[in-house]
């Protein structure tokens, strides 16, 4: 493929398919011409993907991959901060695929922003030829993002999930008045809701010191984490600080 010109790209996923999933395919297959592979645990049902006419599926498990077990990890900073070792295997298990798959482009979603930016910082001092397309995070019409981790919160704890989407929204809405008045914003619909977050901070795009309070400082990163009902979960959304919201 690679010989003709043909775009071949990767939609690693690892658990049930959902919209947020089944969106990821659908950006992959508007890529003219490309050729689709989707990877996947065996034990998940690919028949959505079959209805969808994605061009291959590759099945696989950790133990295909490692048979000695991920004896190399993709480190970082950022995996440091989410976890240890343990936070760096998924990211190890994506650059692992790549390197079985060999396609030109890869196709990932903002919902795990952290581990999308570690991939990403990996393909750049690896010097992998892949090209990582970003999708944005599909949500219920609450705000919610579509996850699997979500559907883990207890019913009475929704609201609280809710919250913390919210939060986001309501930092959006202050960027206009720079840096400080986003992460306020954000803090008065967590604390209103009973939520203490883990994290909440503004960053880069990618994850880095965010840019100065200016319109030509360009785009910033909110990020919130917080544990609900005993589930961690993590959601992000892009501000532009100084700009007023459309």
């Amino acid at each position: 493929m690679k010989k003709q010109g043909t775009p071949v790209l990767l939609v690693p996923l690892t658990t049930s398919i959902h919209a947020g999933h089944r969106a990821l395919v659908r950006v992959a297959q508007r890529i003219p011409g490309a050729l689709v592979i989707v990877a996947i645990h065996p034990d998940v049902d690919c028949t959505p993907l079959i209805d969808a006419r994605v061009d291959a599926i590759f099945t696989y498990t950790d133990a295909e991959l490692w048979p000695s077990g991920p004896r190399t990890l993709v480190n970082s900073p950022l995996s440091q901060a989410a976890g240890g070792a343990g936070a760096s295997v998924p990211v190890t298990r994506i650059m692992a695929l790549l390197g079985i798959i060999g396609p030109t482009d890869l196709v990932l979603g903002e919902k795990n922003i952290r581990q999308l930016v570690q991939v990403q910082q990996a393909i750049t001092d690896l010097h992998y030829p892949v090209v990582v397309h970003e999708v944005p995070t599909v949500r219920t019409s609450e705000g919610l993002p579509v996850s699997n981790r979500y559907a883990d919160i207890p019913p009475a704890d929704h609201d609280k999930a809710v919250a913390v989407s919210a939060s986001l929204i309501a930092g959006t809405y202050a960027a206009q008045d720079g840096a400080a008045a986003i992460l306020v914003a954000a803090h008065e619909v967590l604390a209103a809701a009973g939520v203490e977050p883990d994290e909440l901070a503004l960053y880069s795009l990618m994850l880095g010191p965010a840019p100065e309070s200016a319109p030509e400082a360009g785009d910033a990163r909110l990020v919130v984490s917080a544990t609900v009902g005993g589930v961690c979960i993590t959601d992000s959304v892009r501000v532009v600080l100084g700009a007023k919201p459309h």
